[in-house]
């Protein structure tokens, strides 16, 4: 009588046990659905590589300029985000992932000055190189 208890006892254990994996298997298989998710759209995922590339200030006005002026907006996306760049958007987001980002971000400076450039505003932007020398912009990005 005692032995066939214990049998359901088991049988009651392994099945919370198999109910437990099978929770574990959906939460995993969730979680890797809502990662996929989060970057699916090509837009999306160009936008995650702004945010990466981009200094934070540099990214907020960006966005600033996509509210208020979308065509002045698109002609800068367009000077930063090339073809190649739309095409190869899977490789560079996981190398910026394996790396933890990039090296060097681009500065708020270079946005202004494709602003300025894009509306024909002339007049020079200056940067204070690292050394201390002063350089127009133009000059800093094509270096």
């Amino acid at each position: 009588m005692m032995n066939e208890s214990n049998k359901d006892q088991e049988q009651h254990e392994l099945e919370k046990l198999r109910m437990k994996k099978m929770k574990a298997l959906i939460e995993a298989q969730k979680r890797q659905q809502a990662s996929q998710e989060r970057v699916i759209s090509i837009n999306d995922k160009i936008i995650y590589v702004l945010r990466v590339v981009l200094a934070p200030d540099a990214f907020s006005y960006l966005e600033k300029i996509r509210t208020n002026e979308p065509m002045v907006y698109q002609a800068i996306f367009n000077e930063l985000v090339s073809p190649d760049v739309i095409s190869n958007i899977d490789y560079l987001i996981a190398i910026i992932n394996r790396q933890g980002g990039v090296p060097r971000k681009i500065p708020l400076d270079a946005i202004i000055y494709l602003e300025r450039k894009i509306k024909g505003i002339k007049g020079k932007i200056q940067i204070k190189k690292s050394d201390g020398e002063m350089m127009d912009l133009g000059s800093y990005l094509t270096k």
